[in-house]
């Protein structure tokens, strides 16, 4: 009898061409971890993803799960969509309207047959019990929302035991007010099910909630990868990204919640960061994004102001835009603290500001010279993570 499959990495590497559009690209996502391909419109993220999982051509490259390739050109390896296992879920949430709940889930089970049960499939009724259907199950999907018409299709595809869940603006269809409760579960596919998840999105707080590692596609060419906390923090990428609302993404722990000013104290590579009070309870993992236009840099702590944060740093980059612009952005690591039993130094984790240039060159500041980053805890959007 056939032995349940391990969990193994998805890699991707890719030449594919739409119109007006050559992409070469390549990710690869591991268990229980999720890569984002993030980039404007147009950039060839989908393209890219639909050739990965045999929905779209490409000219040549390589797929391959661990050590089972599912398609490359040089070997004449071309498997048919559903021998590659790869679930695909879009925006459209497409479901069987002329099947009730229970039987949309069922359908991958069916589909698979033997082959389900000797792989270990997963357990329809636990699946929908996590993805919250059990009182539609006897609806047709019809008579379902979008915000449900989703829960449905990932249910449907994780109970049809999948090698890797590729995600493409899956919330695209779902009302803004509905899908925080979505994100979270769809946050937890990784770490329950093991799966490696591809995830492309236009929104930037989706890639932050639920990224680990993240892939830049500009004009279809790769521009940046890397962890999700050093790739977007990097503001000389906000070009590809978001622009004006560049900043940096910072990962820290919940430490302390003042209940009587609902302000939440966060741990950040051994300095606390005051923010707007949260829910997550003190442990939580939580990323922190602060807009690059929305940080002041001091030679000393200030005493008078109404920035309630105030971390140690030193720069490490100036970049001004041109000779005569009008900005620069300053790149500062936070000061390294050791850990609590003092064994090792914490690695500080890189901020930008976005400053004017007269303020930077009145200021004098350059590389090497010790800083204090201040921002205002309002300035501050938090995500619980992973």
């Amino acid at each position: 009898m056939p032995q349940p499959t391990l969990p193994r990495a998805l890699s991707v590497e890719l030449h594919l061409r739409q119109p007006g559009l050559d992409v070469r690209a390549q990710f690869r996502a591991l268990p229980g971890r999720v890569c984002a391909i993030v980039g404007r419109q147009g950039s060839g993220k989908s393209a890219l993803l639909k050739a990965a999982a045999g929905l779209a051509p490409a000219l040549s490259g390589r797929v391959a799960l661990g050590p089972d390739v599912l398609y490359d050109t040089s070997a004449r390896i071309n498997l048919p969509p559903h021998v590659r296992r790869l679930s695909w879920l879009d925006a459209q949430a497409h479901v069987f309207p002329h099947l009730d709940v229970r039987d949309n889930l069922l359908y991958g089970r069916r589909a698979l047959g033997r082959w389900w049960s000797a792989t270990g499939g997963a357990d329809v009724g636990a699946v929908a019990r996590w993805a919250g259907l059990q009182s539609v199950l006897q609806l047709k999907t019809d008579a379902l929302g979008p915000a449900q018409r989703v829960r449905v299709a990932l249910a449907r595809a994780l109970a049809a035991h999948p090698h890797a869940l590729l995600l493409d603006d899956v919330l695209g269809g779902v009302p803004e007010h509905e899908r925080e409760p979505l994100l979270a579960l769809l946050a937890e596919v990784p770490s329950r099910f093991k799966l490696p998840v591809v995830l492309v999105t236009p929104r930037m707080d989706e890639v932050i909630r639920m990224a680990d590692d993240v892939v830049i596609l500009h004009e279809g060419r790769m521009a940046s990868a890397g962890p999700v906390a050093q790739i977007l923090s990097d503001v000389s990428l906000s070009t590809f990204l978001e622009g004006v609302h560049a900043g940096s993404v910072l990962e820290g722990e919940v430490t302390r919640h003042d209940i009587e000013w609902l302000l939440s104290e966060v741990d950040v590579g051994g300095q606390c960061v005051t923010v707007p009070a949260m829910l997550h309870g003190v442990g939580s993992k939580v990323r922190l994004k602060v807009r690059a236009r929305d940080i002041t840099l001091h030679r000393e702590n200030p005493s008078d102001t109404s920035a309630s944060n105030h971390l140690r740093g030193r720069i490490t980059q100036v970049m001004l835009a041109g000779e005569h612009g009008t900005y620069g952005a300053v790149g500062v690591e936070l000061a390294r603290e050791l850990d609590a039993a003092n064994l090792h130094v914490k690695p500080g984790a890189t901020l930008w500001a976005l400053l004017t240039r007269k303020a930077i060159q009145q200021m004098g500041w350059a590389p090497g010279q010790p800083c204090i980053v201040g921002f205002k805890a309002m300035a501050t959007a938090v995500s619980p993570w992973r």
